[in-house]
């Protein structure tokens, strides 16, 4: 792995720190913003204004990963806008393991290793009841698989923002739903306050499990969660030192994954594709985000190189769909690169593929595994340095397997090595799958999660004695993030996306300043509190379409 030479990194530092203070300044601005309304009691519209914050901090990073000063306002909230009840305080008694098992999530969709890591982990614990909240589901419909799984375990689903009402209202449901449940595990997205609030007061809460699936960006959740369980090491590591999760509160699980078995013959799924049988697969599959052009460098450009060298490889790229900046390399190649949509069903491709090539500059380690399982090698990029460790590609199963190189020119040297040696390749793709199958496929992935139930169950609830004020990082790996995960949102865009989370009164105000920018047209749907827009927005739009 190459390292950046120190004055490449200073130059770096100096150019993107003057963004990280201008993103730390706004994100500032919208705590202030939130505190004021805490301060006049003005809990909804301050709950709203946190969710903002935490969304603007997600997709603009600030040098932070965490803020204990905006989970002290949600704290507060939830303290003071929703009162205890006797008959829900938390039991003296809790069980050494845990019978029911309540899930949070703030939306599910049927791709994405997200949601199946959520039903994958139902199915697999089969010896508990398991019931799931969603505290802010979209329009998309919960998959049938997930559904499947909690009904099996004699849970039930609940739709939170289906029902009419607010975030605060929401909030109080789900702390009395949580009620009932031995322990409570987060799934949420990075910026869902609705747990925070709900689960402000530790004494009436279960032990509460937060499952880090996001470990690269910002997040909210250690105010309230006993136990942080990281998917990976370097996710681990970077949850001590800069999210301030102490030692004992910080766990290792592993992703679950289906076994997997191969149905077709790698020349079976290469003729189901349309692929000649002598050719080689490089193969990668990821959501459309993860292969962003940076600084004009496109994923396809990076292996032009190696598809000049063999004209009998080919490769598949799954998830981005049709990329205009990509058209030139695909004509360059005469067509061996095959681009598709995202879609479920991408069993055949990892089927007809020889070696797995990563998505860049987002790994994806969901997609790396899913490989893994069928024995195919594994490459992927990681051009810095061990202090931005989370930039790169790990996971418990691929420790000692997974091919990582820091340049295009040893990316291409390690491609061609596999390209040519079919033994290596096939030797390193078997013992890949061997070492995913230990450590994460069924009872061996059952025995570390029943691990982390009880140090969850035993360990003392969490307290919160004090409340550091917020400090930004000049530094790796934060000073490459903007450019990697960085997205191009304003204030406009935050405030309409979590519009109609508010008041009436905030909502009117703001659709009000809407109109005069943009005018009336398609901004009428704005004003629809949240539960309408699920329960009959449909119907809505026919009727009045504009």
């Amino acid at each position: 792995m190459i390292k950046i030479a120190n004055d490449a990194l200073r130059l770096l530092i100096e150019k993107e720190s003057h963004l990280l203070e201008q993103n730390f300044e706004v994100f500032r601005s919208l705590v202030g913003q939130t505190r004021d309304f805490l301060q006049r009691r003005d809990y909804n519209t301050a709950a709203v204004y946190a969710q903002i914050a935490a969304l603007y901090a997600n997709g603009k990073h600030c040098g932070l990963f965490s803020s204990p000063e905006l989970e002290h306002i949600l704290l507060t909230i939830g303290q003071k806008a929703i009162r205890n009840k006797r008959d829900i305080n938390k039991s003296t008694s809790s069980p050494a393991t845990p019978k029911k098992v309540l899930h949070v999530a703030t939306s599910v969709m049927s791709i994405g290793g997200h949601s199946r890591m959520l039903w994958r982990w139902i199915q697999q614990d089969t010896e508990r009841s398991h019931s799931l909240v969603l505290t802010q589901q979209g329009l998309n419909k919960v998959p049938q698989i997930l559904r499947d799984a909690v009904n099996n375990s004699h849970g039930k689903i609940y739709i939170l923002n289906e029902r009419i009402g607010s975030v605060l209202s929401w909030a109080k449901q789900l702390r009395e739903i949580a009620a009932t449940a031995d322990l409570v595990v987060l799934h949420i997205h990075n910026y869902d306050v609705i747990p925070i609030i709900a689960f402000a007061n530790k004494e009436q809460s279960p032990p509460i499990i937060f499952l880090d699936h996001a470990d690269h960006l910002f997040w909210l959740g250690t105010g309230v969660s006993d136990v942080v369980v990281n998917l990976r090491m370097s996710g681990m590591n970077l949850a001590q030192k800069r999210r301030g999760i102490a030692s004992e509160r910080n766990v290792l699980l592993p992703i679950i994954l289906e076994p997997t078995h191969r149905m077709l013959s790698h020349t079976a799924a290469k003729q189901q594709l349309g692929l000649n049988e002598s050719s080689i697969v490089l193969l990668s599959i990821a959501r459309a985000v993860k292969y962003k052009t940076i600084d004009g460098i496109t994923y396809i450009d990076a292996h032009i190189p190696l598809l000049k060298q063999y004209e009998n490889a080919i490769l598949i790229v799954v998830g981005p769909g049709n990329r205009e900046d990509w058209s030139d390399a695909i004509q360059r190649t005469q067509g061996r690169i095959k681009v598709y949509e995202e879609r479920e069903d991408t069993a055949v491709f990892y089927q007809a593929a020889d070696i797995y090539v990563d998505s860049f500059p987002f790994v994806s380690n969901t997609s790396l595994l899913e490989a893994g399982s069928y024995g195919l090698p594994l490459v992927t990029r990681h051009p810095y340095s061990d202090a931005s460790e989370i930039l790169g590609a790990d996971m418990p199963g691929l420790t000692g397997n997974l091919i990582r190189v820091a340049d295009i020119d040893e990316y291409t040297t390690v491609l061609s090595h596999l390209v040519e040696d079919k033994e290596f390749r096939l030797s390193l793709g078997e013992e890949t799958r061997k070492k995913i199958a230990v450590t994460h496929w069924g009872d061996n992935w059952q025995r570390q999660l029943n691990d982390v139930y009880v140090h969850a169950m035993t360990l003392p609830s969490l307290t919160v004695n004090s409340v550091p004020k917020d400090q930004i990082f000049l530094g790796e790996p934060d000073v490459f993030l903007p450019h990697i995960y960085g997205w191009n949102i304003d204030f406009d865009w935050l405030i309409q996306f979590n519009l109609q989370l508010m008041p009436l009164n905030q909502r009117l105000r703001h659709w009000l300043k809407f109109v005069k920018k943009h005018g009336v047209r398609n901004r009428l749907s704005l004003l629809l509190p949240e539960w309408f827009k699920l329960n009959y927005y449909s119907r809505f739009r026919s009727l009045f379409p504009f």
